[in-house]
């Protein structure tokens, strides 16, 4: 067990760090609209960062979604980032929790463990085939749920999954009406700035789409340097979490992994924890727990792949 202090959220950090994140990004967007050559390079990948960073609060809202502390803020991040992106921060809290929870996770029920390792063919369509992809996904689901509501979104979902293709969209009860509402919102929002401001779509609309793809490539990489990714169990329990997911401490961890995600290990042990906290419980398991330490791993062990190991310390963290 963890001090409890642990789980206090801090709701000023989170509006700082998200105000922070979309100034930067909007100010990014801007500097790339009037830049060129090397200096467009640096203000695009700013841009990416912040806007990277600013997208992955939906991690947080998923484990902090019954927080009634987080509600405006939620609110908020749904109808700037979430729209701009076209994704409520509703659709990936089932696919999410479902990945976290004992006796799924890793195994075939599981909608977010790949078995990436090993597996050239499935590394290559998700890493690099799939993220130009998804910005036009999103759309296409806005538009269905939008004019067709719940049937039309659960038919764009079900046309996917046949084809090997889940969105993580599958919506939990109680807010299919609210991924309906923001789903409208969105189209509405983008159809008036093409309305306002035509004149821009011509260099403006490429741009966004880049920075988008960008952002989608950065939330794919991330994915090998959290889990083994290597093969699926028949059933799990908390400690298969615990010996199967990394922790990364080098900076390149923080650009792939914001919002504490690169503090995986504590995140999957204790994951109603602030992302703000993580790192003082990081520190705290390091020191005393031995299993925790071995799964602090260095970026290339993460990309090269770490042995699988025995479940000794059956009762540690």
């Amino acid at each position: 067990m963890i001090d409890k202090t642990f789980y206090a959220l801090n709701l000023t950090v989170y509006y700082r760090d998200l105000l922070g994140s979309l100034t930067v990004s909007i100010a990014g967007v801007a500097w790339c609209l009037n830049a060129s050559g090397l200096l467009f390079v640096v203000a695009f990948v700013l841009t990416v960062a912040a806007m990277h960073r600013a997208a992955f609060f939906i991690h947080e809202l998923t484990h902090q979604k019954d927080n009634p502390r987080l509600r405006t803020f939620s609110w908020f991040w749904d109808l700037t980032v979430g729209a701009f992106f076209l994704v409520p921060a509703a659709r990936f809290f089932g696919a999410h929790l479902t990945h976290h929870t004992a006796g799924i996770f890793r195994t075939d029920e599981d909608p977010q463990y790949f078995t990436l390792r090993g597996n050239w063919k499935l590394t290559f369509v998700l890493m690099v085939l799939v993220p130009p992809v998804v910005p036009l996904l999103q759309l296409l689901l806005a538009i269905a749920t939008a004019f067709g509501g719940i049937a039309a979104d659960g038919a764009f979902e079900g046309f996917l999954l046949r084809r090997g293709m889940p969105s993580g969209s599958r919506l939990r009860r109680g807010l299919k009406a609210r991924v309906v509402w923001l789903s409208r919102y969105s189209l509405a929002a983008w159809s008036a700035y093409a309305v306002l401001l035509p004149e821009t779509l011509g260099y403006a609309l490429p741009l966004l789409y880049a920075l988008q793809v960008a952002v989608w490539y950065l939330a794919t990489w991330r994915i090998p340097l959290e889990h083994r990714m290597e093969s699926r169990l028949e059933r799990s329990d908390r400690q298969d979490q615990l010996l199967d997911s990394f922790t990364i401490e080098a900076f390149p961890g923080e650009l792939l992994q914001p919002t504490g995600l690169k503090y995986h290990t504590a995140h999957h042990m204790y994951p109603g924890v602030p992302y703000h906290n993580l790192p003082a419980l990081h520190a705290q398991l390091k020191e005393t727990n031995l299993e925790y330490r071995r799964n602090v791993i260095s970026l290339w062990d993460a990309i090269r792949g770490v042995p699988e190991r025995s479940r000794a310390g059956e009762n540690a963290g």
